[in-house]
């Protein structure tokens, strides 16, 4: 699966009702992720808890081969995202800000940022490896 595919599944899977923005943001904050922890997009996505749309399956469910919509514009998203465009300013991590789980993301370096339904926060954990904090 090359990158493409899998930030266009996990985009999909977690932002399908959000705005282009918003799913931009989120394949943003996995390459963010991915790059703070020196690993590989895939090594995000599966890592064991990141994720509701990988552990329930639907990340397999996506219907990736197809011009439907919303599949469309998650692979917009994406290729934005590997192209370099950031709407996170750096973020490595977000959830909808409606669910419980998002008690972790407001323990977080602020500043948090919102883009449609998601909060994006960069943890902690990687801003003792940058010279300057968002």
């Amino acid at each position: 699966m090359t990158d493409l595919e899998i930030l266009t599944r996990i985009i999909w899977g977690e932002a399908e009702a959000e705005t282009l923005i918003g799913k931009v943001g989120v394949g943003a904050s996995v390459i963010n992720q991915a790059n703070a922890e020196n690993i590989t997009i895939l090594q995000v996505v599966q890592a064991p808890g990141q994720f509701e749309a990988y552990q329930n399956q639907r990340f397999y469910q996506a219907p990736y081969h197809t011009q439907e919509p919303a599949i469309v514009e998650a692979k917009q998203a994406a290729n934005r995202a590997l192209g370099g465009e950031d709407p996170t300013n750096g973020k490595t991590h977000f959830c909808a800000f409606q669910k419980n789980p998002c008690r972790w993301h407001y323990q977080q370096a602020p500043p948090s940022q919102i883009l449609g339904q998601h909060v994006f926060v960069r943890a902690r954990v990687y801003n003792s490896q940058q010279t300057a904090v968002d």
